[in-house]
């Protein structure tokens, strides 16, 4: 059950991510802007209130891709570390995993270093 909705999930994060959702959502308000009062929606007000929301609805788009480049560039420098330090490589695309087994090696891991002392 997990497997298939962690797909599903990354699937639509990428897609959200990706210029496709902004041209999509572009095209989407266009269409409801020209085709709705033909077809029986109410037509739409040019207002501030309107501005407001349409450029809410644009940033998402943009704040998602930007969040999902810095995400992903985050990912590929955190593995080249563990790579160049020789450390434990299992953890190399640990954020591929399932949440319940990235906090298994979470919890693992903390106690293991907690049995260390530093200095």
């Amino acid at each position: 059950m997990h497997k298939p909705f962690a797909a599903l999930t990354r699937s639509i994060s990428e897609f959200l991510a990706s210029p496709w959702a902004l041209g999509t959502a572009l095209a989407l308000v266009a269409f409801y802007l020209v085709a709705g009062p033909r077809l029986g929606f109410p037509a739409q007000k040019f207002d501030l209130a309107f501005f407001i929301t349409f450029t809410t609805f644009v940033l998402v788009f943009v704040i998602e891709h930007q969040g999902y480049v810095e995400r992903a560039a985050m990912q590929v420098k955190l593995d080249e570390i563990i790579a160049a330090l020789d450390a434990d490589r299992s953890k190399i695309g640990i954020e591929e995993r399932p949440p319940k087994e990235i906090d298994h090696i979470r919890d693992e891991t903390r106690a293991r270093e907690g049995d260390r002392k530093v200095g």
